[in-house]
């Protein structure tokens, strides 16, 4: 308490004549207001543990995030509700050492939090001495200086697929797929319209995330490609002044409305394909997994280069896809395999699937043809070949059962005859 109290003094005392200060002495000021900030967060998880401990949040009649919050109305709601995640854990003793750690200052709270989220997916399927030693090498982990927000992020979503089995990875997969949702609200007085969706599974959320991260959603390049100045990243556009002369104008959409725009290109190129798939190149995914896990052969997960997670099952289903590069790893980190055009299926193959297939091959689906994936049905990373004895087309819901289920199917010239179990 007293170092925290000095070097608050010390800050209060250089902030009062911020104008005076050295340039060196600014960033000695905002590093000790950061320890203060860190150490501050650490000593309410401390206080909240006791304060939940002693039941003050059920006297008062909130729950503990409640409680938090209603007692520090000055914190951020994510903050608010990750020092209650802690301090609730801290109730427990298989958790005291990430407690402690927070307490001491060698864990962040927002990471011990992400180690929370993580246990807490796993704790079902491990007895109580398992379940202690991942909370402890999780700890370890967190304090590490040397890992960062992303490696921990790594290192809990290796964890989580290591610990559940690909069954249980492919149960929960279910029931979150069985949130997927799209509501329709107004806003106002009825003249906006808002479309709320919940999305659910993550390659589902990887794929519309490359939508609007890709080039689409990028500030309009000006003539003389040089991006413009807007506080958003905006560019140019062309106008004329009352001379009549050019001028170059800032892009002035602001992100939102640049996704917005890239999302609703996208759907109008998809809506607009009728005749046959759309030729524009789609945002891409590029998903690393490891060959035994891409197999089956171990539970595991792939990532996305913008540090996402996608379960093994999702990544198979999801190689069968033009938008979706897998890159495959060998036992020792080597690129071993990276999908590229010749593996997916041409246009002149799928203008011959839709011939014989007609549309989704599964029985009793009428979706028609242009809706569908081409699905191998012996998976590459199985030997599968990319040719047409070996595809199938199959809409977006089938083809996410038949990989849930590993359903496997006979191929013939005139059709596809699929196996259920």
């Amino acid at each position: 308490m007293t170092e925290l109290a000095d070097a608050l003094g010390r800050s209060v005392t250089a902030l009062a004549s911020p104008a005076l200060l050295q340039e060196h002495e600014l960033g000695d000021v905002l590093g000790a207001l950061d320890q203060v900030a860190a150490r501050t967060h650490a000593l309410l998880v401390a206080v909240a543990r006791e304060g939940l401990g002693r039941g003050l949040h059920q006297e008062a009649g909130f729950s503990d995030v409640d409680w938090v919050r209603l007692v520090c109305p000055g914190l951020a709601p994510r903050a608010a509700i990750e020092i209650a995640m802690v301090a609730r854990a801290a109730q427990q003793r298989v958790h005291a050492p990430l407690a402690d750690a927070v307490q001491d200052g060698s864990v962040p709270v927002h990471r011990a939090a992400q180690v929370l989220r993580a246990l807490t997916r796993i704790r079902s399927g491990l007895g109580e001495s398992e379940y202690a030693q991942a909370t402890e090498l999780l700890t370890v982990a967190a304090a590490r200086a040397e890992f960062d927000d992303k490696d921990l992020t790594r290192i809990t979503a290796k964890l989580v697929a290591t610990c559940l089995s690909e069954k249980e990875q492919v149960g929960r997969a279910e029931a979150r797929h069985e949130l997927r949702d799209v509501h329709e609200s107004s806003l106002a007085d009825g003249s906006l319209r808002r479309f709320v969706l919940t999305v659910g599974s993550e390659a589902d959320y990887e794929a519309i995330r490359a939508v609007l991260m890709s080039p689409l959603a990028a500030p309009a390049p000006r003539d003389d490609g040089v991006q413009g100045g807007a506080s958003d990243g905006g560019a140019s556009r062309e106008g004329t002044r009352d001379d009549g002369l050019a001028v170059a104008e800032l892009d002035l959409r602001t992100a939102g409305q640049r996704r917005y725009d890239a999302f609703m290109t996208v759907f109008r190129r998809g809506v607009a394909g009728t005749e046959g798939q759309p030729t524009t190149p789609k945002a891409q995914v590029m998903v690393t997994i490891g060959l035994e896990e891409l197999r089956g052969a171990l539970a595991g997960a792939g990532h996305t280069v913008h540090d996402g997670t996608v379960p093994a099952h999702q990544v198979r289903q999801l190689a069968c896809e033009a938008d979706i590069i897998p890159a495959v790893l060998g036992e020792s980190g080597e690129i071993l395999d990276l999908g590229r055009a010749k593996r997916l299926v041409t246009p002149g193959q799928r203008r011959a699937l839709a011939y014989r297939d007609g549309g989704c091959t599964f029985p009793g689906c009428r979706v028609p043809a242009t809706w569908c994936d081409a699905h191998h049905v012996v998976h590459w990373a199985r030997g599968g070949r990319s040719d047409l004895g070996n595809y199938a087309l199959l809409c977006a819901r089938h083809h996410t059962w038949v990989h849930q289920h590993d359903a496997s199917a006979e191929v013939e010239a005139t059709g596809v005859r699929w196996r259920l179990r």
